[in-house]
């Protein structure tokens, strides 16, 4: 590596590991965007590195003088290294194909952003790049690369240019089966490239985390129940919870509860349990329904007792303080979701449905379309469509928010809200016949929808007269 490769690659560790942006950076050194840009590509001059030096105490010029120095070839382990018993992952570096070999620097950086990315998951085991990065350049067998670093699962993948366009592609493999488990192509314009790289970190480690934690799901359901941990009961749960379903609600939370006996300390239980009796609530699967949303509110407070720094903690948080008419508290809580993990596609959706109820109804569409960008995929989609859908209502913005609610429905026919806002948003298109059909369905899976429930469950959030003058356009009885 040349000594100006080795510099941009110092300045781009020392970014990641104060966790700023290049723009923050920038603005911290008043060198200017356009002059990082340069920086981190290897281009620079001495007044630049004079600048970063005194403003990070890194040695720069050192890595001048110290010359090139081979890459590392990687050392033969002794034996295979016994992977941790959490989640454990190695980003290989993204290989590079293109007419420019000095271009190679794009994928090395995406490579350690999404190594930087997927570490902010805290239950996710993250090998380091440094021992990932002895395998750069070379062809590699994924299994024996997960043997010698002790991981369950590996990301790989390529970036290319050519014609003036970027491709990114990235695959997710479990390397004991050898099983792929997500691929993706991204495609960019390479014209602002740090922003395109961005762009693509945050898309890739949204994607990678639903489908890693769904993996986890099906691992721990294919053990003896007797055998599973508290981490193997709650990623268990998180899929039986995503199905909106009152039987599988209750089964969650039974899967819950023993995790919380088994690993009182362990905050992820105590959320997901806030989250699923939030749902039974919501769904009206618990009688008392404001019983059960205090209950959630008193669980995810001692999830985040136990750990204010666990994204979903946090996000379930300001979900119960919203859905409370707390709406101060309820943005807190879920922009510090966000803070911990920006790529948190489910964190983003819920952030726009607490907007949507603060009455911030064009950010909120921002935030939902946002997680809908992110991971389109996911088992969660379907929500992610639900809460676009509805800002877009809150909004007035019906012609647009009429098939997200109607993908909505589709995709948890169980659940009476996602048919609430379809038959809202109908009636304010007139469209009156297919209010009636959905509000003929909707009583058939909760008790019989009437204007005043609504009127009462919806009093503290600001879309709640758009969705009920929506209803009783519909016909809804008032009740």
């Amino acid at each position: 590596m040349s000594g100006e490769r080795k510099v941009a690659a110092a300045v781009r560790d020392y970014i990641a590991r104060q966790h700023i942006s290049r723009d923050e950076f920038a603005f911290r050194t008043r060198l200017g965007r356009s002059t990082v840009d340069k920086l981190l590509t290897g281009l620079f001059s001495e007044r630049t590195l004079a600048i970063v030096e005194g403003h990070t105490g890194l040695a720069l010029r050192g890595l001048l003088e110290a010359g090139p120095e081979p890459d590392p070839v990687p050392a033969e382990p002794a034996a295979p290294v016994r992977p941790p018993d959490r989640p454990s992952i190695a980003v290989l570096p993204f290989a590079y194909f293109g007419p420019d070999p000095e271009q190679a620097f794009m994928a090395d950086g995406l490579t350690e952003d999404i190594i930087t990315g997927l570490a902010r998951l805290r239950w996710l085991f993250v090998i380091a790049r440094n021992s990932t990065f002895v395998y750069r350049g070379r062809p590699v067998d994924v299994r024996a690369v997960a043997r010698d670093l002790g991981v369950r699962y590996v990301l790989e993948g390529s970036v290319r240019t050519a014609g003036g366009r970027l491709r990114v592609t990235g695959q997710l493999v479990d390397a004991e089966t050898g099983k792929h488990i997500w691929a993706e192509r991204y495609d960019g314009d390479p014209g602002d490239i740090f922003t395109v790289l961005d762009d693509i970190t945050e898309k890739v480690v949204a994607a990678v985390e639903p489908h890693l934690t769904a993996e986890e799901g099906f691992r721990a359901a294919a053990r003896q129940t007797d055998s599973i941990d508290a981490w193997g009961l709650a990623v268990r749960a998180i899929d039986l919870i995503n199905r909106v379903e009152r039987e599988a609600n209750r089964e969650a939370q039974a899967l819950l509860e023993r995790a919380i006996a088994i690993e009182p300390s362990y905050a992820r239980p105590q959320a997901l349990l806030s989250w699923a009796t939030w749902w039974s609530a919501v769904c009206y699967w618990d009688e008392d329904r404001p019983a059960a949303l205090a209950r959630a509110s008193e669980r995810a407070t001692a999830a985040l007792a136990l750990d204010a720094n666990d994204p979903w903690a946090r996000m379930v948080a300001g979900l119960c303080h919203s859905t409370l008419g707390r709406h101060d508290r309820a943005l807190g809580e879920t922009a510090a979701a966000l803070a911990l993990n920006p790529s948190f596609a489910l964190g983003h959706s819920v952030h726009g449905l607490v907007l949507l109820r603060a009455g911030q109804a064009e950010a909120a569409i921002a935030e939902t379309g946002r997680a809908l960008r992110l991971s389109p995929l996911d088992s969660l989609a379907g929500l992610y469509t639900s809460n676009h859908g509805l800002a877009l209502l809150g909004a007035r913005r019906f012609d647009e928010a009429l098939p997200f609610l109607r993908r909505a429905v589709a995709s948890y026919p169980a659940y009476p809200g996602h048919y609430n806002a379809l038959i809202s948003c109908c009636g304010h298109l007139g469209l009156v016949d297919e209010a009636r059909d959905f509000i003929a369905i909707r009583n058939r899976v909760g008790p019989p929808l009437v204007v005043r429930t609504l009127v009462a469950n919806l009093a503290a959030y600001a879309h709640g007269p758009t969705f009920v003058e929506g209803l009783r356009k519909a016909g809804v009885p008032e009740g």
